[in-house]
């Protein structure tokens, strides 16, 4: 690859980011992005486009790196509400041991 391939596979990530955000604010979601490259491979394929191949790569990249952020971020998110929801259990239940305990003397 020449470096305007590579320049062109650059500008195939940051085109799949960007628009993965621009479809994010309207709530649909990065997937769109990622079929648009499925869709673009036999194409670039076909025509024998070494350009296209590199934007495609680029749009697959970028697209598979927001796909891999949100699903990170939403384990974490889960993760972090699953530990805050045991912990107010566990304040709950010593509250209630406290209360208790206290009624018995």
């Amino acid at each position: 690859m020449t470096f305007l391939h590579l320049l062109t596979l650059a500008l195939g990530v940051l085109a799949a980011v960007a628009g993965a955000d621009l479809l994010g604010r309207k709530s649909i979601g990065p997937w769109p992005i990622g079929l648009l490259a499925l869709a673009l491979v036999p194409v670039a394929g076909w025509l024998y486009s070494a350009w296209l191949a590199a934007l495609t790569l680029g749009l697959a990249l970028g697209s598979g790196v927001v796909m891999i952020a949100s699903w990170t971020r939403t384990f974490v998110d889960r993760r972090r509400s699953r530990r805050e929801m045991s912990r107010q259990q566990a304040d709950a239940r010593d509250r209630q041991l406290e209360v208790s305990s206290e009624r018995g003397r």
